[in-house]
């Protein structure tokens, strides 16, 4: 710059030389050279005083654009949304229901991602349903703020694939369409644009990701993007599968975008709520009343609030094997065997000594059954309602048989607000990748899977289960289980109530040595053993106690004196096999002055021969070593199903 300035001058110079101007030839010459200089210099700072000015100068290019969609590129979470699956985090979901099966999934499979570790799956399929119906959408929608009357270009990346390449070359399309205004309604789009993706690729061998661009000038304050999947044909037996990526709508951002508001009273996993993400500040849509906890921003972090989640504090004896202490379990039976295990071997362990494996199989059965499930779960409390929360595992899908089908198992999880055993009941069941199905004598690693979610209320029951999908004789599914943990996300540590403590194991109580790990209790309480203060009876003339480790509600009973069957009516226990560690449980007919018995060692004696049930114990073992039938011992002890008994109860020998 500097040889080309100086050329530049010199021809100035030459042009306009100064003895031109009148005058100038009167002057000596001293000033004559003192005036040139003086020229030269100021046409020197006029030039470079252009130059910084054409530098500096502020442009309207794309440095004041932005993308004003929220995790467009799906990287900052995704949601429960009932109906429907895991939904990117911001983005809500939609479909026109009828004879197919819809899905929406957290994709983490490199080959199906164009940008970053996540993808949003949109699933259609007619698997198990005779006629199909043509005509299916499924989609993905986003409000947000922009500024009225501003041109913005919407744009986004995707991948069809399909089970089926025969047929219709247009039989799948993917379609966007916008309406403008707070109130979001995918039925009422009238403008919707295919994006021209004509190539499908095979389902498991999946191709280069599309692209697509359109503009839009914004008519009003608020605009709603929608992307749909459309299925045309109602055909058997097919899946359509389409990720999508990367979307984006760019132009002026009147203000740092906020997630769509849904109403709803229970938040994004039941269809309501303000979405939550740490990553970003929640504002109340105007004129609402403000959430009752805030979210600030926040890594997800503080004690997990599952117990036994890793599996190292024991396990129950069950009538299908052995489940984690403090979990519960279930299977919808039909034509397959189940059985839970205490794994110890180190390959399908995580972390510690112990997984939890449940297994599903179909050798030497028939007939046997499609959709097979098994699984436990866990009565959390402590949640802030509202609040955001991380879901995580770490797991491994194995087996033997049917390995033509990579997808012939699948590991899922779901919750229901408050205390309630009813898996049936779960309505957001979600998808977790484990990876792919290892071979059942060589697992390959633990893999790990997290998900976010906003608490509907402040008790949560958790389910996980393991899923074989289809009738075939002679499979086995293993699903290990290890690490499972929620975490409160955005600041909040953990309970809304103080944890109990707990007694050392060891000799040591309170002391030095203890205060640090135990710190002492404010006042006495239930949970403290040597408490001698009388517990205060409830209104209704009932007690409380604590559960503690080792606890069964048998012993429990046997200690204060009181009915097994009214100590779980009175509780409105679902399953006299679940309880957990920190619980409180009524005690019925309590006056105030409920006097504790000791442990129970030796069963009373009442003229008739008792048993505790020990672990590993079955009815019908029991009955053989006492010498009588398994329904002759059934029916002496009223029991309504002879492959339920639990630890610790007692049982009247004839």
């Amino acid at each position: 710059m500097g040889r080309s300035v100086r050329f530049h001058l010199a021809g100035i110079l030459r042009k306009c030389p100064l003895r031109h101007f009148h005058g100038f030839h009167r002057l000596s010459p001293g000033v004559q050279r003192s005036m040139s200089w003086g020229v030269v210099l100021a046409i020197v700072a006029g030039i470079v005083a252009g130059v910084v000015a054409v530098l500096v100068q502020p442009t309207s290019t794309s440095a004041s654009l932005t993308n004003i969609l929220y995790n467009g590129g799906f990287e900052q979470g995704f949601t429960h949304q009932p109906g429907c699956g895991a939904v990117g985090s911001g983005w809500q979901c939609f479909t026109n229901g009828g004879a197919v099966n819809y899905g929406f999934y957290d994709d983490q499979w490199d080959r199906v991602v164009a940008e970053g570790s996540h993808s949003q799956l949109i699933e259609l399929n007619t698997y198990g349903i005779m006629l199909g119906d043509a005509d299916r959408y499924a989609g993905i929608y986003q409000t947000v703020p922009v500024v009225a009357w501003a041109e913005y270009a919407l744009s986004l990346k995707g991948l069809i694939r399909t089970t089926n390449m025969e047929g219709d070359p247009w039989r799948y399309r993917v379609q966007v369409g916008w309406t403008f205004g707070p109130y979001p309604d995918w039925t009422r789009v009238t403008n919707w644009m295919d994006v021209g993706w004509d190539r499908y690729y095979l389902r498991t061998e999946p191709g280069a990701f599309s692209s697509f661009t359109t503009r839009l000038r914004a008519e009003a304050s608020h605009v709603t993007v929608y992307i749909r999947v459309w299925k045309k044909w109602g055909v058997p037996k097919e899946e359509l599968d389409v990720n999508l990526d990367a979307i984006a709508l760019v132009g002026p951002s009147p203000h740092i975008p906020q997630p769509p508001p849904i109403p709803s009273a229970y938040g994004p996993a039941y269809g309501g709520g303000t979405v939550a993400d740490p990553a970003i500040s929640l504002q109340p849509p105007s004129g609402a009343a403000p959430p009752p906890y805030s979210l600030p921003s926040g890594v997800c972090m503080g004690p997990n609030l599952v117990y036994n989640g890793d599996f190292e504090g024991g396990f129950n004896a069950v009538s299908v094997g052995h489940v984690g202490t403090s979990w519960g379990y279930f299977t919808n039976g039909g034509g397959a065997e189940y059985g839970f295990y205490d794994d110890q071997w180190p390959r399908v362990v995580a972390n510690g000594r112990h997984s939890q494996l449940i297994e599903i199989n179909t050798r030497n059965r028939y007939p046997v059954d499609n959709d097979r499930y098994a699984g436990i779960y866990q009565y959390i409390k402590g949640l802030h309602p509202g609040a955001t929360y991380e879901f995580s595992i770490k797991g491994v899908l194995r087996g033997e048989g049917n390995e033509d089908d990579p997808y012939r198992f699948a590991a899922q999880w779901g919750f229901l607000p408050g205390y309630n055993g009813d898996w049936q009941a779960v309505n957001n069941w979600t998808e977790m990748n484990l990876g792919p199905i290892a071979a059942r004598t060589d697992p390959g690693p633990m893999a790990h899977y997290s998900m976010k979610f906003v608490a509907p209320a402040s008790e949560i029951t958790l389910f996980i289960r393991g899923w074989k999908k289809w009738g075939i004789p002679n499979v086995e599914m293993d699903f290990n289980i290890d690490s499972v943990a929620v975490i409160a996300c955005g600041g909040y540590g953990g309970p809304t109530v103080p944890p109990v403590v707990q007694p050392p194991t060891g000799d040591c109580w309170w002391g030095p040595d203890c205060e640090d790990l135990f710190p002492p209790l404010s006042e006495c309480q239930p949970s403290v053993p040597d408490c001698s203060t009388p517990w205060l009876p409830e209104p209704d003339g009932s007690c409380t106690y604590v559960v503690q480790p080792g606890d069964t509600l048998a012993s429990i009973a046997h200690r204060y004196g009181v009915s097994l069957h009214h100590l779980i009516a009175v509780n409105n226990l679902v399953n006299p096999d679940l309880i957990f560690i920190g619980q409180v449980l009524r005690l019925p007919g309590c006056d105030g002055a409920i006097t504790p018995q000791p442990p129970l060692t030796n069963p009373p004696s009442t003229g008739q021969t008792t048993y505790v049930v020990q672990p590993g114990d079955t009815l019908s073992q029991i009955a053989a070593r006492r010498g009588v039938s398994v329904e002759y011992l059934r029916q002496f002890n009223g029991l309504a199903d002879p492959n339920f008994i639990y630890v610790g109860q007692v049982l009247i020998m004839p």
